[in-house]
């Protein structure tokens, strides 16, 4: 039987504009639907890594991560950002608690060393315990608020993508996965929105010169909770809570891709 959790994205420059995170919560609040909430802070990050004097860059999407720059990445995903989300859901009605990756902990992590200090979620090793600790949470009317730092098994602090982090937290929890961005839609060549994929096709679109950057992680990200948790999975936009709303009513918004066959 399918999970009747889902989890849902959103990207740290939602709080660039925080009345429409604040509308998207509510109107979620109101569907009590039971969900959990992953979220990035990109855009947070790099002014506080700016502020300290360090410039940080990206590979495929990926924020290269030094061993110098964690305590400025922890503090702000797990800290700043995670909290201010914790505070506009509470305020939005939800009985909210601020986690990261590495409580329990939700996802056990590989280090990518080619990134430093970076996290890549275990597909094949997790025991659990993520799914147990957010399924208590859940089932108590709880709304698990989760940011993207992880440790590895020596205790190291690491960053993860968030789009990856909600992919594989869908996983685990077998629960359908929305990964909410700027934009309400993947888009082909010409500029079109494309609405529904079949899990072929959106593997031939990720070889796409025109896919690019966080949007390329973020497609790559749905392509895997789409082949391992047999759900289909959306990238949509978190201006539209309608939309949003839609998505866990089981309708066809944004883009959906389908379960690998």
């Amino acid at each position: 039987m399918a999970s009747p959790y889902s989890v849902i994205k959103v990207g740290g420059a939602v709080l660039d504009h925080p009345n429409a995170l604040a509308n998207l919560l509510t109107a979620l609040a109101e569907t009590r639907t039971p969900f959990v909430l992953v979220h990035g802070g990109g855009s947070q990050t790099d002014h506080m890594l700016k502020q300290a004097g360090y410039q940080s860059e990206k590979i495929n999407g990926q924020r290269v991560t030094p061993q110098a720059h964690m305590d400025i990445v922890t503090g702000a995903l797990a800290g700043t950002v995670n909290k201010r989300i914790v505070g506009i859901a509470q305020h939005a009605g939800f009985k909210a608690v601020g986690l990261s990756l590495a409580d329990g902990p939700l996802l056990y992590m590989q280090r990518n060393h080619q990134l430093g200090c970076v996290g890549e979620p275990s597909i094949e090793n997790q025991d659990g315990i993520g799914a147990t600790l957010l399924t208590l949470l859940l089932a108590q009317g709880f709304l698990p608020v989760v940011s993207s730092i992880g440790v590895d098994q020596t205790g190291q602090l690491l960053n993860v993508n968030a789009d990856y982090a909600a992919a594989a937290l869908a996983n685990v929890l077998g629960a359908r996965l929305i990964l909410l961005s700027d934009v309400s839609a993947i888009v082909d060549a010409t500029g079109k929105p494309l609405s529904v994929l079949a899990f072929s096709e959106a593997q031939r679109l990720l070889q796409q010169d025109f896919i690019l950057g966080g949007m390329k992680v973020k497609l790559a990200a749905a392509l895997l909770a789409a082949e391992r948790s047999r759900r289909i999975t959306a990238i949509a936009g978190w201006a539209q809570p309608e939309s949003v709303i839609a998505l866990l009513h089981g309708e066809y918004r944004g883009t959906c891709i389908l379960p690998a066959k």
